[in-house]
């Protein structure tokens, strides 16, 4: 049987609750169904249907589009084989998608992080750096979520991968009626998974500048939350409590993909909290709704979403000059509605649809390669 085999075994899924490379598992396997070839998905958090039906769920795609997906690894000799968790947990692969240098120590790219997160992140750079080597003799093409990313790459191992930013679903933003500033809430918005990596409080930092002037905006912070981050979660609570903001600033956990819409669609600017974000997908959600973004500047979203634009985006350094940012936005109208329709173009250069065609067609060869005629099933 002919089929393609796709690898998760990302470990921070245990702790940390559904991400990004779980959605590019999902997408990268809906690329191939399209095309109707078989795919089944090797992964032990994606091992039941109603896991992928939560994952379809969590991300606002149609159940309809998972009905060709097999789970678990048939035990065949598999066309192509693709890990998508972009490390050495998935074992050997034809084709790695890097979301990050897992080989880097995580204090590099993850600064800030205690406890038991400390522990596994030195544990899992040091596996990640020791057997990556090993790995790089069998893999024959290289995918990056970002130019920020495959820098690191090509500076430590001199692989140039392609570059194919991950999917996002904005079918259901941009299918909403397009609010005018006048129609929306004077709400800046963060979406984010709740975990100490992520660099949550920086939002609780702005809200903090924002406490002394006179018109305050109310910040909303929306992510999911697992019961691995219950500790950090409180903390960010308490912090809110006793720098006297919590009067204005609201978190929403693990909420349905129609209210994070409605989020999106409403809020005044979305503020993306955490540096060095490899990609940052709730960032292009943002932008398709027309809300425009503020981003840290040495990040994948300024140089892969924003394409170092200012016409894009409004980037970051500090603290400070998010507090800049995000109140010129809350005050001028013209560059809000300048960078509110720039925003809407640039989300619809990245949506899904995009990533199942740039990610087949840079495979193709190696496909064609391996068994001849067409690549495309449904031809």
């Amino acid at each position: 049987m002919t089929y393609i085999l796709i690898r998760h075994h990302m470990f921070n899924t245990y702790l940390m609750g559904p991400g990004g490379s779980e959605y590019v598992t999902l997408e990268t396997a809906i690329a191939f169904t399209e095309r109707g070839f078989p795919v089944y998905i090797d992964s032990v958090t994606l091992n039941t249907p109603s896991k992928l039906r939560e994952l379809a769920d969590h991300y606002g795609l149609k159940r309809p589009e998972l009905r060709l997906i097999g789970i678990g690894d048939p035990a065949g000799n598999p066309l192509l084989t693709i890990n998508t968790s972009g490390d050495i947990l998935s074992g050997y692969s034809d084709v790695l998608y890097l979301h990050y240098p897992s080989f880097l120590n995580y204090d590099i790219y993850y600064p800030g992080l205690n406890g038991i997160f400390n522990l596994v992140g030195k544990t899992y750079s040091l596996l990640n750096s020791v057997i990556f080597p090993f790995m790089m003799k069998k893999i024959k093409i290289y995918i990056a979520n970002s130019s920020f990313t495959a820098s690191f790459f090509k500076k430590y191992y001199n692989i140039d991968p392609y570059v194919i930013t991950p999917p996002v679903n904005i079918d259901d933003i941009v299918s909403e009626p397009l609010l005018i500033r006048n129609e929306r809430e004077y709400i800046v918005l963060s979406v984010s998974r709740i975990s100490p990596e992520k660099h949550v409080e920086n939002v609780l930092y702005v809200a903090r500048k924002f406490s002394r002037e006179k018109n305050k905006p109310r910040f909303i912070i929306a992510g999911s939350l697992s019961k691995y981050n219950r500790d950090y979660y409180d903390e960010l609570r308490e912090k809110a409590s006793k720098k006297g903001i919590d009067d204005i600033v609201e978190f929403k956990v693990n909420i349905s993909r129609t209210e994070l819409v409605d989020l999106y669609r409403k809020a005044m600017v979305y503020m993306h909290p955490t540096p060095r974000e490899h990609f940052g997908i709730s960032i292009v959600e943002a932008m398709a709704a027309g809300t425009p973004v503020v981003i840290p500047i040495d990040s994948g979203s300024w140089v892969d979403i924003a394409l170092g634009n200012r016409n894009i985006a409004a980037p970051y350094r500090n603290i400070d000059e998010a507090f800049i940012q995000v109140k010129t936005l809350l005050e001028n109208e013209r560059l809000w509605t300048h960078l509110s329709k720039r925003s809407i173009n640039r989300a619809r250069e990245l949506d899904r649809h995009v990533f199942h065609n740039k990610l087949y067609y840079a495979l193709e060869p190696l496909i064609l390669k391996r068994w001849g005629g067409t690549a495309n099933l449904r031809k």
